[in-house]
């Protein structure tokens, strides 16, 4: 059976192309310190789901962590931070945004 009238090739509705998606917007973060508390300010809402992997020099190791409300972290450590460099790796599993998105890494010196 044959169906009526000439065929319509119509373009595709896809939004994106194959392999494509959107971007979610990625999370950067403030780091500050007072005494052995580091506090991560975030410049969107995140969901925490774990301890957010933090490289202090120094060998100092972590005690424990509180998410203060949806952009404030803070994480007790087990000395004084000042003078000491940190490291945060970029996208870790344990931070994303309400979007999807990950966060950008960050380092410096605690002052």
């Amino acid at each position: 059976m044959a169906f009526p009238g000439a065929k319509v090739h119509r373009p595709s509705r896809r939004s994106f192309a194959r392999g494509q998606g959107p971007t979610a917007p990625q999370a950067s973060v403030t780091i500050t310190d007072s005494g052995s508390v580091a506090t991560f300010t975030f410049n969107v809402p995140v969901v925490v789901s774990g301890v957010i992997p933090m490289t202090v020099s120094g060998g100092l190791t972590f005690v424990s962590q509180t998410v203060v409300s949806p952009t404030v972290v803070t994480q007790t450590w087990s000395a004084a931070l000042s003078t000491k460099t940190f490291v945060v790796p970029s996208n870790p599993a344990q931070v994303r945004t309400y979007q999807g998105g990950g966060l950008a890494p960050a380092s410096g010196t605690f002052s």
